[in-house]
């Protein structure tokens, strides 16, 4: 293409040489147009270009967030719910985030303090069944979204979905939970500490997301608040 194209113009040029014999002409020309191909070049890569890989970008966010926006309503406030009840200072933690009364524009103080906090998560044998249960509904959606390539764009949300997978993979092969001793009761409760700061930081970004764009599903998503809700039947 490259070679037929360049012996096009090459013709055109002398075609047009043949017919009015301006050779001066021709090659004043001939420089005019190379003296623009730079400045043609920056737009072309650096402006249009740029600018359809941005709108390229945000139908890929608008994809990935189609997809968390899937998880949070199916699953995840279910998963939060359940998982608040291994969390020994919770009523403390609901305390903290205040969900309600914060401005989403300021969710990356929100994220940091979730990371900062001092859980006290337990593992509780008599309470794993239920998680087990919980986890074990939704394993197969969550594999589902494992498996989409536009999660590939978004590797915090993933590797939130391989933690609390991780954690159902380990309530699995544990089996009877009356029989843990204290060193699966500590293994499994670093788990689940894992999976639930990584999916509470997802749902700041999930509300924040809401908040910004779609603000009739903010309205609606804040009233299934995991963090002032406290029967989590609602959500199951």
């Amino acid at each position: 293409m490259i070679v037929l194209l360049t012996i096009l113009s090459a013709a055109i040029y002398y075609v047009q040489y043949l017919i009015f014999h301006q050779t001066e002409n021709t090659i004043f020309y001939l420089l005019q147009d190379l003296a623009f191909v730079p400045i043609q070049v920056v737009m072309v890569t650096l402006i249009i270009n740029r600018f359809l890989n941005v709108m390229e970008t945000r139908k890929k966010i608008k994809k990935i967030n189609v997809i968390i926006s899937t998880f949070f309503v199916e699953a995840g406030i279910s998963v939060i719910s359940t998982i608040s009840q291994f969390n020994r200072n919770n009523d403390e933690f609901c305390t903290h985030i205040k969900i309600n009364e914060m401005n989403m524009k300021n969710d990356y103080k929100l994220k940091k303090s979730v990371q900062e906090f001092k859980f006290d998560i337990y593992a509780d044998p008599a309470k794993l069944s239920e998680l087990y249960s919980i986890l074990r509904k939704y394993k197969d959606n969550t594999l589902n979204m494992l498996a989409n390539p536009n999660l590939l764009e978004h590797d915090s949300f993933t590797d939130m979905l391989w933690a609390v997978f991780h954690v159902a993979d380990e309530l699995q092969t544990r089996g009877d939970f009356d029989s843990l001793d204290k060193n699966d009761i500590d293994h499994l409760s670093n788990d689940i500490l894992r999976a639930y700061k990584a999916i509470v930081v997802e749902w700041i970004n999930y509300m924040s997301y809401l908040h910004d764009e779609y603000p009739f599903l903010y309205a609606l998503a804040i009233k299934k608040n995991p963090f002032v809700i406290t029967n989590i039947d609602d959500f199951k």
